[in-house]
């Protein structure tokens, strides 16, 4: 669950471990040793580079931007607000499921009980469905400024949070799933992700 933000710390992505190869691997790869070896500028340049990128996954985006932000870098206010992802959890039995919906068209489902669905070339119905939620992200992410402390807080038990990444930080709200459902703004948001939800597990069963 971790990957689904593009939050990771800066020796995870990649990890030691990923078969990370090619573009935009080598770029983040080059901006790591650039960083350790005292050279700032390059690994910010190199990591600007990744955000000029149309051909790359939406969480590289995140990712390049959360360095930036942690190098002092903020993002122009033009592009402050772009929607590059929107993140619903909801609380199910003693955990919760997770739907993500990408600016690249992917789609990330995982279940409270581990289970998970990927969606990367996602049919008519499933990316109407993933517009549609990324369309009420921008609703929010109009009115709610971005988190700007290092992690995000925890999600209790029973608690719902709507979350819109966008290359300024993440903007969210999160409260008792109850409260959440209440709300004027919110509402739409998990109306549009349980309707993403429903295609989603359709093509799953498939």
């Amino acid at each position: 669950m971790p990957l689904l933000f593009g939050d990771l710390p800066l020796d995870q992505w990649p990890g030691a471990d990923a078969a990370a190869q090619g573009a935009p691997w080598d770029s983040f790869i080059a901006a790591r040793a650039e960083l350790a070896a005292g050279n700032r500028d390059e690994a910010i340049r190199l990591w600007l580079h990744v955000t000029t990128r149309a051909d790359v996954e939406s969480r590289h985006l995140l990712q390049a931007w959360t360095f930036l932000r942690q190098a002092g870098i903020a993002p122009d206010a033009e592009h402050a607000k772009d929607v590059l992802g929107v993140i619903v959890s909801v609380p199910v039995q003693n955990g919760h499921d997770v739907l993500a919906a990408y600016h690249d068209g992917s789609v990330r489902y995982v279940n409270f009980s581990g289970a998970a669905a990927v969606v990367d070339d996602a049919p008519p119905a499933v990316a109407a469905a993933a517009r549609k939620l990324r369309g009420q992200g921008r609703i929010v992410a109009g009115r709610i400024g971005p988190w700007t402390e290092p992690r995000l807080p925890p999600l209790a038990s029973g608690e719902a949070r709507l979350m819109v990444l966008t290359p300024s930080g993440p903007r969210f709200g999160q409260a008792a799933f109850s409260a959440l459902g209440s709300d004027p703004m919110a509402q739409p948001v998990l109306d549009a992700a349980f309707q993403l939800l429903t295609e989603v597990l359709t093509v799953a069963d498939k």
